[in-house]
């Protein structure tokens, strides 16, 4: 089991989309990048396009996201190592080909995610440049953003193709985040006890299956796209010796806290908050 709680935490807030609503629906996939557009009552749908980095054991490590609705580009950027407060603001420069890219946009941090409003005028210039990055107080971090221009353009495609299907009444309300991170590193942990041989009790084996099943209703409708995400993350392969203690620390509190309470403890998990001028958690 390769899922932290800190990816599925990661996961579960900035894939909210495509891990938990049928309404999103593949558009296109240019290069590295999956683009998605949601559909609408009223107005042009919203897009998006995003772009996963792996480490070398096949996880989720970083998330690129770029989205296009009414109100122009927005930029997203999710890091497993980072841990922003939430709604806390940072001044952080993009640069392309080494160089700020006009005025420095404000970003605003939620655990391991950065983002930030795009201004149309700096598209253009990052469709031609050959390398972004972000500038911290220590260090630059590279952004990889192959075929950007041709993604951006299907991404135009998107925002401004007619609705693929006609209004339906409104999806009930989506989970709770914390529901959902919960189930996700369930799952995750599910797989580790039935398919690993990990240690545990038949008193812990029974409290997981007991959690899981009353999540499972209010989770049917969206079981399927979860299950999806986790094994893009190579979450359902089988822990290595030094992640032993952490799947125990997992199943620990998977059976003795409550989701709001599980989910707060992988938030706090990743360390402390990032002080001013910012760096890179």
């Amino acid at each position: 089991m390769r899922l932290s709680p800190v990816t599925a935490a990661m996961l579960a807030t900035i894939l909210g989309g495509p891990l938990a609503a049928a309404d999103r629906t593949p558009f296109e996939t240019v290069g590295g990048w999956a683009i998605e557009r949601r559909g609408g009552e009223t107005g042009a749908p919203a897009c998006r396009m995003t772009r996963t980095e792996q480490d070398a054991q096949g996880e989720i490590a970083r998330l690129v996201i770029l989205s296009l609705d009414r109100g122009g580009f927005t930029l997203a950027v999710a890091d497993r190592n980072w841990d922003f407060p939430a709604g806390a603001r940072f001044a952080v420069p993009i640069l392309l080909d080494g160089k700020p890219a006009g005025s420095t946009p404000i970003w605003t941090g939620d655990g391991q995610i950065l983002r930030t409003p795009l201004p149309e005028a700096i598209v253009p210039a990052m469709l031609a440049a050959r390398a972004l990055a972000l500038r911290f107080a220590d260090g630059d971090m590279a952004v990889a953003a192959p075929d950007l221009a041709a993604a951006v353009a299907a991404l135009r495609r998107c925002a401004a193709a007619a609705p693929s299907r006609p209004a339906v009444a409104a999806e009930p309300p989506l989970p709770a985040r914390a529901r959902m991170a919960t189930y996700t590193v369930g799952l995750a942990l599910q797989a580790g006890l039935q398919n690993c041989g990990m240690a545990a009790t038949d008193a812990q084996r029974e409290a997981v299956e007991a959690k899981m099943a009353a999540l499972r209703t209010e989770m049917a409708p969206y079981d399927t796209a979860i299950r999806a995400q986790v094994t893009k993350s190579r979450g359902f392969a089988c822990p290595t010796a030094d992640k032993e203690a952490e799947f125990q620390e997992a199943l620990r509190r998977f059976i003795a806290l409550s989701p709001d309470e599980f989910a707060a403890a992988i938030d706090r998990q990743a360390g402390a908050a990032p002080a001013a001028p910012v760096a890179k958690p």
